[in-house]
């Protein structure tokens, strides 16, 4: 790991937090941007980045190769003054982190009325747009509960009308609604949940994350600037890494224990009591193509709330 600037350097039981986690640039810098960019639409600079990344253990090549790459693939923009890169969020990539942002940043779900959204693709449709579409649907949380048919029990419809559209599926999608019956048993709607959505796997990867952040939780209020920005960086890395595999299914489709529960207040209450040390670190870092980084705070501060 190269050599940190003081301002830069995480404490060593804070450091800790990243054993054993296999860390990407490209995930990594999505995390960035969809925390940090997102609710200031800015561009900033490679230097900034590298310097973000460096405590993560990934190096200026890597960031390098990174941002290349998240170009290429439509999440970022590049804009070049003088010698010097910036990048932000290109209009794609901002939709993406937007409704990423809505599954990761929610209050409680709200209450289940019984219905579902499913999802109809007709199998004629091309290989590159089905999987495009499947892709977006779930990481939406979307569950595939037969070939060519996703449901899901909270769907937001205006997101799902940008997914569409965003896939030129408009004429190969068949969006409908449908209701459980009171006549027959909910258990085996349970089971199927259960299955389609692998929740054993789901409540085992909730455990982890609680383990490795809870000891910290009572102290994250006290954190240094670095080492708050550190954490808060890996409990939303984390948090979305769980989240993608995690439906966010009604409590009446879930098991009593269910650890998502109790992963979302820890969660909650960490981010929140990180945000203004974290947030003073990357004013302190952090350049922007149109100067210093913006202030955020009110827009930050709404996360993981009700509104």
């Amino acid at each position: 790991m190269p050599t940190l600037p003081d301002t830069d350097q995480v404490s060593p039981r804070v450091a800790r937090l990243a054993r054993g986690l296999k860390l990407g640039a490209n995930s990594l810098l999505v995390t960035l941007f969809g925390d940090v960019v997102a609710p200031r639409p800015q561009a900033v600079w490679l230097g900034s980045l590298i310097r973000l990344a460096a405590p993560f253990g990934i190096n200026d090549r890597l960031v390098r190769t990174a941002t290349f790459r998240l170009t290429a693939d439509d999440w970022l923009a590049a804009t070049r003054i003088g010698r010097r890169s910036y990048y932000g969020l290109s209009e794609a990539g901002l939709q993406r982190v937007l409704h990423a942002g809505k599954r990761i940043y929610a209050g409680d779900a709200p209450e289940w009325d019984g219905r579902w959204t499913l999802v109809l693709v007709r199998g004629d449709v091309r290989a590159t747009v089905r999987q495009k579409l499947k892709r977006e649907l779930l990481w939406e949380g979307f569950g595939a509960i037969a070939p060519g048919v996703l449901a899901h029990p909270n769907a937001d419809l205006a997101s799902l009308r940008e997914i569409i559209q965003a896939a030129r599926a408009q004429e190969y999608v068949a969006v409908m609604e449908a209701s459980s019956l009171e006549a027959f048993s909910l258990r085996p709607l349970q089971a199927l949940m259960h299955q389609t959505f692998k929740l054993g796997d789901v409540a085992d990867a909730w455990q982890a994350l609680l383990r490795r952040f809870s000891p910290l939780a009572e102290d994250a209020a006290q954190f240094a600037p670095a080492d708050a920005f550190f954490v808060r960086t890996l409990l939303v890395h984390e948090y979305r890494r769980v989240l993608l595999r995690d439906p966010n299914l009604p409590e009446a489709l879930l098991p009593q224990d269910w650890p998502g529960r109790t992963a979302r207040g820890v969660c909650s209450a960490m981010y929140a009591a990180l945000l203004d040390a974290s947030e003073a670190h990357l004013h302190a870092v952090v350049e922007a193509a149109d100067g210093v980084l913006l202030d955020a705070k009110r827009e930050l501060h709404k996360r993981f709330t009700h509104t």
